[in-house]
C-alpha cells in the first residue's frame, strides 16, 4: 500500500482549500458557449472576427513553434478537434469549440485565437486547428488584430453588460459585472488568477494522493480526475471520494499498524526459537556421535545383529532402577533443553509453585495431586528396588563370609 500518513495529510490539505475554491467557482466561472445559431459572428457569449491573426504581424506565426506559449502573453490553451472541413459553418464551429477551451481553463483570457481548419496553414500543417489565449494584462502591442489571415478567428467576450453575457471582454463570468469600476475588475482578475493556483494545486495533490495510494485507489483516483479535471466538479468529487473513503482508509491503516506489532512479535519468537536451538544444538551432535559410534561398532562387530541385540539385552537390566532412571534421565534432559540451563530461576518457581497453597486447592488442584502422586510412585517404585537388591547383595557377601568360616 502506500505511505497513509503522506496520503491523509494531502487529503486533509485538499479538503483545507475546498471552501476557497468552491467560493471563487461561484464567483469566476467559464463563460461556455451553448450558441447554436451561426448566421453571423455575434455568439451568446462573445464576438467574433473570422480570417484575423493577432498572434503575429505574420499570415502564420512564425516566431514561436506551434504549440508552445508565445513569450508572457499568448498561452496554449489545447488542440481543437475539428469539425468536418466540409461543413459550411466549419469554422464558426471549431472556434466556438476553441472558445469553449479557453472557458473552461482556470486561467482568464481576454482574446482567444483559432489558427484555423486543416490546411490553412500552407507548409506547416502543425499550426491547424490550435487555440491559444491573451493574458488579461498584455500589453496592446502583443496583438495584432488588424493582421489579415485566412481561416483564423479571434474571439472577445460579448460585452453588453448583461449577466448572460461575459460581463466584459473575458472568457470568465463575474469579472466584469454591469457598472463595475476599474478596481473591482482588477479585484475579480486576482480572484481569477488565484482560482488557477488552486485548480493547479489541486491536480497537483490529486496526483500525490494517487502516487501515495494503492492500486485501488489509485484506478478510483484516475476516473475522477479524467471525469472533472479543469473544471469545477474537481475538487467536489474528489472530496466526496474523501468522506466516502477516509473512513475505510483509516480502517486499512490501523489494520496494517497491528499486521505489523504482530510481524514484529513473530519475529521476536523466531529470533528466540532460533537462538534457543543453536543454544542446545550440541544435544543433537551427542546423539548423532553417539548412533555413529554404535553403527560403527554394530557394523564391524562379527555377531549378527540378532546376536548383537540379545547380548545387549542381557548386559542391561529393565527392572525398576532402569526403566525409572531412563524415564528420569530422559525428563530432565527435555525439561533442561526446553527452558534452557538457568536452574536456579526454574528451582525457585518450582518451589513457588509447590508451596502455593492455590497449587494444591485451587482450580487446578488436580494438578498438583497427581504432581505428587507420581512423585511417591517414582521414589516408591526406585528405593524399594535398590534396597531390595542391596539386601540380596548383603546376604550374599553374609553367606559367603559364613562358607569362609566354616
Amino acid at each position: 500500500m502506500g505511505d497513509y500518513s503522506r496520503f491523509l495529510t494531502k487529503m486533509a490539505e485538499l479538503k483545507d482549500i475546498q471552501a476557497e475554491y468552491s467560493q471563487l467557482s461561484m464567483d469566476i466561472s467559464g463563460a461556455i458557449s451553448t450558441d447554436t445559431d451561426y448566421a453571423d459572428d455575434v455568439f451568446d457569449k462573445y464576438v467574433l472576427t473570422p480570417n484575423k491573426n493577432p498572434i503575429s504581424n505574420t499570415k502564420t506565426p512564425l516566431v514561436i513553434a506551434p504549440g508552445e506559449d508565445y513569450v508572457d502573453f499568448w498561452k496554449y490553451v489545447g488542440k481543437v478537434t475539428p469539425v468536418a472541413a466540409s461543413d459550411s459553418q466549419s469554422q464558426r464551429k471549431n472556434a466556438q469549440k476553441c472558445w469553449n477551451m479557453a472557458a473552461y481553463d482556470t486561467r482568464p483570457f481576454k482574446m482567444v485565437v483559432y489558427t484555423g481548419n486543416d490546411g490553412v496553414n500552407i507548409g506547416q500543417p502543425k499550426w491547424d486547428n490550435l487555440c491559444y489565449g491573451l493574458v488579461p494584462d498584455a500589453p496592446a502591442a502583443a496583438s495584432y488584430e488588424s493582421n489579415e489571415s485566412n481561416g483564423y478567428a479571434y474571439m472577445v467576450g460579448n460585452g453588453d453588460g448583461s449577466m448572460e453575457k461575459t460581463n466584459g471582454i473575458y472568457t470568465k463570468l463575474g469579472i466584469k459585472p454591469s457598472g463595475a469600476d476599474a478596481n473591482t475588475v482588477n479585484a475579480n482578475l486576482a480572484k481569477a488568477a488565484r482560482l488557477s493556483e488552486l485548480q493547479l494545486r489541486v491536480n497537483s495533490l490529486t496526483q500525490e494522493i494517487t502516487a501515495e495510494s494503492d492500486a485501488g485507489i489509485n484506478n478510483e483516483l484516475k476516473t475522477l480526475v479524467a471525469s472533472a479535471a479543469g473544471s469545477n466538479e474537481l475538487i467536489g468529487k474528489i472530496n466526496d471520494y474523501m468522506n466516502d473513503a477516509v473512513g475505510g482508509i483509516t480502517s486499512d491503516y490501523n489494520l496494517v499498524k497491528k499486521r505489523k506489532e504482530l510481524n514484529s512479535v513473530y519475529a521476536e519468537i523466531n529470533e528466540q526459537t532460533t537462538l534457543r536451538a543453536r543454544k542446545y544444538k550440541f544435544l543433537f551432535f551427542i546423539v548423532i556421535t553417539i548412533a555413529l559410534i554404535i553403527g560403527y561398532g554394530s557394523y564391524t562387530s562379527k555377531l549378527s545383529l540378532i546376536e548383537q541385540v540379545n547380548n545387549l539385552r542381557n548386559y542391561i537390566g529393565w527392572g525398576w532402577w532402569t526403566n525409572w532412571s531412563i524415564i528420569a534421565i530422559v525428563v530432565i534432559i527435555f525439561i533442561v533443553s526446553t527452558v534452557g540451563w538457568d536452574m536456579k530461576g526454574h528451582i525457585l518457581s518450582f518451589i513457588r509453585y509447590v508451596t502455593d497453597p492455590e497449587f494444591w486447592t485451587g482450580q487446578l488442584w488436580w494438578v498438583g495431586v497427581t504432581f505428587l502422586m507420581l512423585i511417591i510412585i517414582f521414589f516408591h517404585a526406585t528405593f524399594k528396588s535398590f534396597f531390595a537388591e542391596f539386601d540380596v547383595g548383603m546376604k550374599n557377601i553374609q553367606s559367603s563370609l559364613d562358607g569362609e568360616s566354616t
